[in-house]
């Protein structure tokens, strides 16, 4: 059966810094199932905004416990249209539209020694999972998180108390570029002294993890061992092959309406409804989601990896259009 959203219900808000908030979810016995999660997911929720659903991902903060609400911490970005209405809106009692978790921002050897390197809200998974790696047993976890003023850094109480209860095996540096600049490589680097072994994990600003990736290379850490969460922002927009599949006209149902659009070769078919300015329904883009999930009409297209279709969902004609190419001249695809 396809990835279906679900309406969770707000039961706390809660004023992380100075700029964001985190906002706890009831999760019913009935959604229990469909709402079990790793450390380092996340979940995309739906707001309408005049009159327009979007969907964007919060990494989830909470443990995974049954019964429990499930946590995503929401941080105001310039702009933005979720952030800032659940920012200004959310309140308990409100439901939300909420897909099952997704992500693949998890550890990959629990209990081993970790290096987290968090930016901002990039804090949320990575908290997650140095909770988790502590909880597995790992001897040393160290985290460097950057903000960019003391007022606007988050979890600030939550860190505190995993700390305290680490019995020394968890180091924090806490860095503010008010006050100290953007972070050093050198001072990225001195974070590898003695877990040269260790699996590192980077959340946060674009440029924040470049400068982590080029310090952790530098100190000789294999690719292998490093992991980002980035949303797929690095893949936005992007084509895989651009070579590979023709060029084709799709016509897309959305919302009442038929719009009909040409899709470059290669192009995966989300780029091309963005590009054409259509309300497109997504979110991570890097087929995890499930918030472009569309069914084929006509026409023939090419599936690429993702998380969430299993054989029966293909069989049914569904698609994430953020994963998808074409294969044929012309094809029709119908949003629910």
């Amino acid at each position: 059966m396809a990835t279906r959203a679900q309406s969770l219900t707000i039961t706390d808000v809660t004023a992380q810094g100075s700029d964001a908030i985190l906002l706890s979810l009831r999760v019913d016995d009935e959604q229990q199932p469909k709402f079990t999660f790793q450390p380092g997911q996340y979940l995309t929720l739906a707001v309408e905004v005049q009159g327009e659903e979007h969907w964007r991902c919060y990494s989830i903060t909470s443990e995974p416990v049954t019964g429990q609400p499930i946590s995503v911490l929401v941080r105001r970005v310039a702009g933005g249209r979720v952030s800032n209405w659940l920012c200004d809106n959310a309140r308990p009692g409100l439901q939300l539209k909420v897909l099952p978790p997704a992500g693949r921002f998890t550890l990959a050897r629990p209990g081993r020694p970790a290096l987290f390197y968090a930016g901002g809200s990039g804090i949320a998974p990575v908290f997650a999972l140095a909770r988790e790696a502590l909880k597995q047993g790992a001897s040393r976890v160290r985290l460097f998180y950057a903000n960019r003023d003391r007022a606007s850094a988050m979890l600030l109480a939550e860190l505190q108390a995993l700390q305290d209860a680490s019995a020394g095996r968890l180091e924090i540096e806490h860095w503010y570029d008010a006050e100290q600049g953007l972070p050093t490589q050198a001072g990225l680097e001195r974070q590898t002294h003695g877990l040269e072994q260790a699996d590192a994990y980077l959340c946060g600003p674009e440029p924040f993890m470049r400068a982590a990736a080029t310090a952790l290379a530098a100190c000789g850490f294999d690719a292998a061992r490093v992991h980002r969460e980035d949303f797929g922002a690095a893949v936005q927009g992007a084509r895989e092959d651009a070579a590979d599949g023709p060029a084709a006209t799709l016509t897309v149902q959305i919302k009442g309406q038929t719009h009909t659009i040409a899709v470059q070769p290669g192009e995966l078919l989300l780029t091309a409804m963005l590009r054409a300015g259509l309300p497109a329904p997504h979110a991570c883009q890097v087929g995890e989601c499930a918030s472009c999930m569309c069914r084929l009409e006509a026409g023939e297209v090419q599936r690429l990896d993702n998380s969430v279709l299993d054989e029966d969902d293909v069989a049914a004609g569904w698609l994430l259009a953020c994963r998808t190419r074409a294969a044929s001249p012309a094809l029709q695809v119908r949003f629910s």
